[in-house]
């Protein structure tokens, strides 16, 4: 699996930092996630950034693991419509590069906490490291993302919120026939989440969205999203 493979790969030494993050984040709740998937990426996570300060390293930890469960609903319900389906190939919604956290502009304008700022800095390293790690296809160009390739965007634990929620008018029309009122949470979950400007931590994420996605799949009788729970 692309996101364990990372994982294996991250250098850092086991810390004492690693004991404590398990502590705090290991016991909260992941729908998607098994109790081994969900230890083995927080001891992995807090040795490679054992170097940051705790605040920073929970905060980007906790981030990941709630995109990792993203990327898993995304995998089952969104992403063949924007492979198979999109009007706007080859850059579809990847048409500039959204992977970016904060302008200069947003810092002026919005003044996000320093936790927040940190976050937004921090994910750019991280994107770095992961989209090199998974990079198999060639680059798209200049044009839009960066990160974005001829088989798909690399990115799975570390892209930005933006880019993690959001949801054109073709995917969300296709997620109503799909799976009917059921969607609609999910759906008015992304979009908030993708439209909220980001002034603090816990705006990167978005509370019960993944309990709704889990919601939808149950209304259609397919139980949760595969994947994610080794």
């Amino acid at each position: 699996m692309p996101i364990e493979g990372w994982l294996n790969a991250l250098p850092g030494p086991e810390t004492g930092g690693v004991d404590r993050d398990l502590a705090l984040l290991a016991g909260l709740d992941y729908p998607l996630l098994s109790p081994r998937a969900v230890r083995r990426q927080v001891t992995r996570l807090s040795a490679y950034l054992g170097v940051m300060d705790d605040a920073l390293r929970r905060a980007l930890i906790g981030y990941s693991l709630y995109t990792r469960q993203l990327d898993m609903v995304q995998d089952r319900a969104t992403k063949h419509i924007c492979r198979d389906g999109c009007g706007r190939q080859p850059l579809g919604c990847c048409n500039r590069s959204h992977n970016v956290v904060f302008s200069l502009s947003d810092i002026m304008m919005r003044q996000p906490t320093g936790l927040a700022l940190r976050m937004g800095d921090a994910l750019a390293r991280l994107q770095a490291d992961e989209g090199a790690h998974h990079a198999g296809g060639a680059v798209m160009g200049e044009r839009g993302c960066p990160y974005l390739t001829a088989t798909g965007c690399p990115l799975h634990l570390f892209k930005s919120p933006l880019c993690a929620h959001y949801l054109c008018a073709t995917v969300t029309d296709t997620l109503g026939g799909a799976h009917g009122d059921a969607a609609a949470p999910f759906v008015a979950g992304m979009r908030r989440a993708a439209e909220r400007q980001i002034g603090r931590s816990a705006d990167f994420t978005e509370p019960g969205l993944i309990e709704a996605a889990v919601e939808m799949f149950a209304a259609d009788g397919d139980g949760e999203a595969d994947g994610g729970t080794a």
